[in-house]
């Protein structure tokens, strides 16, 4: 079962000037790793157990030698930088990957990854990837931690953050086809919705809401004219007790509000 929220991925162009950026806006935000089979390299603003994903592309080749998932990352990386994809915990992947095959949703996986840290201990993890990638689509992927979350949150512990965020509270994600994200989120994912209207449904997963919209909005059809369906806008917990925009040029061309605690 899904069980949770687990990150959000920002596509950055390089990884030092993603540090710099982050910290400037308020972020305590450290250098993660490498993916050696998928070319990138990454940085890490952890809250607790979630946690935002800076991701570059490090080998163009090698990015693109692995398939869908890797050359998607590295074209959208060509012309944007920006919020690209977001990541749901689960407990078992195969169960997964049998509500995607009931939809006739191709995917790909349950298959192994890891990355070693600068501290060189090894993460490790599987995957299931709806559509064989997760950039820029109306779906995420889905991970099955292999490196116990008690360890994880001990050799990453949470950020103390300057500008007062604590956690994701949601994302808001574009799509053209409320009925097929219907689909694979409630058949597939079995999530119930929280919440609709007419421009789209709710799901709560914990703690975390995603928002599931058709285009209402002139940003929406800008969004939806450059890029296509996907993540448009992250929210993120605060300990202030009004909302904010976090300035997206400095946010590397993620879409970032702030909201009050409840």
């Amino acid at each position: 079962m899904i069980t949770r929220f687990d990150h959000a991925v920002i596509a950055v162009k390089n990884i030092p000037d993603a540090l710099d950026a982050y910290k400037s806006l308020g972020f305590d935000v450290a250098a993660g790793g490498r993916h050696p089979s998928l070319g990138t390299q990454n940085a890490i603003v952890r809250f607790g157990l979630d946690y935002l994903e800076l991701l570059a592309v490090e080998d163009a080749a090698q990015a693109r030698e692995r398939g869908p998932f890797g050359r998607e990352l590295a074209d959208f990386l060509e012309g944007a930088s920006g919020l690209v994809g977001f990541v749901l915990a689960s407990s078992d992947l195969d169960d997964q990957a049998r509500g995607l095959a009931s939809i006739n949703q191709a995917a790909e996986g349950p298959f192994a990854m890891d990355r070693e840290r600068p501290d060189g201990r090894l993460l490790a993890w599987r995957l299931v990837i709806p559509g064989s990638s997760p950039w820029r689509k109306p779906w995420p992927f889905l991970i099955e931690w292999e490196t116990p979350d008690d360890e994880r949150v001990k050799w990453d512990a949470p950020g103390g953050h300057g500008n007062g965020a604590s956690g994701v509270a949601g994302i808001e994600l574009l799509v053209d086809d409320l009925n097929a994200a219907r689909a694979l989120y409630e058949v597939a994912f079995k999530l119930r919705p929280s919440g609709e209207g007419s421009d789209g449904v709710d799901y709560e997963i914990g703690n975390f809401r995603l928002c599931v919209r058709r285009s209402s909005t002139a940003a929406h059809e800008q969004e939806l004219s450059c890029y296509g369906p996907g993540p448009f806008r992250l929210l993120l917990r605060h300990s202030g007790s009004q909302s904010q925009d976090l300035d997206i040029e400095q946010a590397l061309g993620a879409r970032i509000t702030m909201i009050p605690s409840t």
